[in-house]
Order: C-alpha cells, then structure tokens, then sequence
C-alpha cells in the first residue's frame, strides 16, 4: 500500500508528463507553422512554396494530434497504474475519435471544391 506522500509524487509525475507533452508537442508544431510561415516569404521560388505548404500542413496536423495524444497517453497510464476502469474509459474516447475520423474521411456526401 502506497502513502498519501507516494500518491502525491505520482500524480505530480503524470501530471508533469502531459504538461511536456503539450508545453513540447505544441512548441514542435509552432516551430514547423513558422518555417512554413518564412519559407513562404520566398514564395516565387516554387520548390519552396511547395515546401513551405507541407511545414504549415504538418504543424496543423501536430496541433490537431495533440489532445489525441494526451488521451492515448492516458490510456497507457491507467493500464499501467492497473486503473481498468478510466483505461476503458479512454480507450472508449479513443475509439469514439477514430469512428469520427474514419467516417469524415470516407463521407462520400461531403465535397470538397
């Protein structure tokens, strides 16, 4: 059995796990959306437009992955800390996610122009 002083530690632990993991994701996305961003300013040389349409494309992409990440970070804690309750839990938002991003991807009602 674990004292309130070990529970404490732990949970200070977890929590400054996922505050790296958004403080750092979030730093990694700005860095790719900003050289995307000079890159660019130089917009006539067009290898370089192209380039710089991919950077911004992967720093939206780590953005929107984020909070993904966070709960499939989650699930992994929970199943380690045995806690099967909030794992399926979490595994359920995961799951939930997915189906959404599967049916927006393969919506054959929606166009895009």
């Amino acid at each position: 059995m674990s004292t309130p002083l070990e529970d404490r530690e732990h949970l200070f632990r977890m929590e400054r796990m996922l505050a790296g993991l958004l403080r750092y994701g979030a730093l990694v996305a700005s860095g790719w959306m900003a050289l995307g961003m000079v890159l660019s300013l130089f917009k006539d040389v067009l290898p370089l437009k192209t380039l710089s349409d991919r950077c911004l494309a992967i720093g939206i992409v780590l953005l929107i992955a984020l909070p993904v990440l966070r709960v499939a970070l989650m699930t992994g804690v929970f199943l380690l800390e045995k806690d099967y309750r909030f794992a399926a839990i979490s595994c359920a938002v995961l799951g939930i996610i997915a189906l959404g991003f599967l049916l927006g991807t393969f919506n054959p009602h929606v166009q895009f122009h």
